[in-house]
């Protein structure tokens, strides 16, 4: 049960936090409008590749921190920083311009390493794991011990997230205009700025309690 438990809350987490659209969540609709679905799908497995890669640095991470109590104590300081510089740059960012990209994929294996490259370079996925899993140790029911703990970890990790991307996709294929228009939303970078400005204070102000 807590091994269920771990993956449907860290996929909804997931699928929440991509809610707001990056590169992947773009390229991917413009390849399904471009292509089709089929190969927007391996884009999105590309881009999950990343995100899960990701969850597990950050359980590795954690696991770090109890064997090196100052890293754990720097690294909590440096999260804040990079989570605040993230929020602020995302929050006065511009809207998307969404232009008449050319999509020149036509094979699983480009298609996958396309968005493994999309994903790659994200330096808020690191930071935001790290601050998911402090705050899941402070839950019997959340706290990752075992090692099928930590696959459900992963794994949920990278399913919100395709879940996400791929709706993307799935509304790219049939309504355009509407998918067009939700992506270029320039409110969209200022709830995904707070968001990362409220880690960024939640997390201090766990350091001070």
């Amino acid at each position: 049960m807590k091994t269920l438990t771990v993956y449907f809350i860290t996929a909804l987490i997931s699928y929440v936090a991509t809610i707001p659209p990056g590169p992947l969540s773009v390229f991917v609709a413009h390849t399904a409008l471009q292509k089709n679905i089929k190969i927007a799908f391996w884009v999105a497995l590309g881009g999950v590749l990343c995100e899960s890669s990701y969850a597990y640095l950050a359980i590795e991470g954690v696991k770090i921190f109890d064997k090196y109590p100052m890293v754990e104590f720097w690294m909590q300081r440096a999260i804040i920083g990079i989570l605040l510089t993230v929020g602020i740059i995302t929050f006065f960012q511009k809207s998307i311009t969404i232009k008449s990209e050319e999509v020149s994929l036509n094979s699983r294996f480009f298609s996958f390493f396309k968005g493994i490259s999309l994903s790659l370079f994200n330096p808020a996925l690191l930071p935001f794991w790290v601050v998911v899993l402090l705050s899941y140790q402070k839950y019997d029911f959340l706290k990752i011990e075992t090692v099928l703990e930590k696959t459900s970890f992963v794994l949920g990790a990278g399913t919100g997230t395709f879940l996400l991307v791929y709706t993307y996709a799935f509304i790219a294929n049939r309504k355009r205009d509407l998918i067009f228009q939700y992506i270029t939303d320039s409110r969209l970078n200022k709830l995904i700025g707070c968001i990362f400005i409220s880690l960024a204070i939640l997390q201090l102000v766990n350091l001070l309690a």
